[in-house]
């Protein structure tokens, strides 16, 4: 019986051993595994930082070329900008003479008419506002307004009639 123990107890320490071995071969194997595995990570991180870069410096020769056309394009607008205003001040400093006369052609608006003529016939500048609902300062300027343009008229006829002379 103690033979038979002992060949017992030799054979589990056999198996003990092959158990141990088995362990210690499957994290080898594990090891080795997740070795390859970072590496190949390694390898791919790499790549990807590489078309990052390169699509950052595409990204950035873009926002160049960007920059460019809207500078450009802001300076054409000032351009722009510049030229109406030197027109219009060459506009303005024109003499009036160049002009053709335009007094005669323009026609005040309706109801200016009517206030000239309301007061040419008589009424107050109180009845002539409360008729055609406007306030008595603007009938006022209205009647001082049409008095000045007929003086103008007038000395636009004897300019013309000393022009013809």
């Amino acid at each position: 019986m103690l033979i038979e123990s002992l060949e017992m107890i030799q054979q589990n320490t056999v198996l003990m051993m092959d158990k141990e071995f088995s362990l210690t071969a499957l994290s080898l194997i594990l090891t080795i595994l997740l070795f390859c595995r970072s590496i190949s990570l390694r390898k791919r991180s790499t790549k990807q930082s590489i078309l990052l870069a390169e699509q950052s410096k595409h990204l950035a020769d873009i926002q160049t070329m960007l920059d460019k056309k809207n500078s450009s394009i802001e300076r054409e607008e000032h351009f722009k900008k510049n030229l109406e205003q030197a027109e219009m001040a060459t506009e303005l400093q024109k003499s009036r003479a160049s002009y053709p006369s335009t007094r005669n052609k323009q026609r005040p608006p309706e109801r200016y008419e009517y206030a000239r003529s309301m007061f040419q016939s008589g009424l107050a500048t109180e009845e002539i506002s409360s008729a055609l609902g406007m306030s008595n300062i603007e009938i006022t300027q209205l009647i001082k307004l049409s008095t000045l343009g007929k003086q103008a008229e007038q000395f636009d006829n004897e300019e013309n009639i000393l022009s013809l002379v």
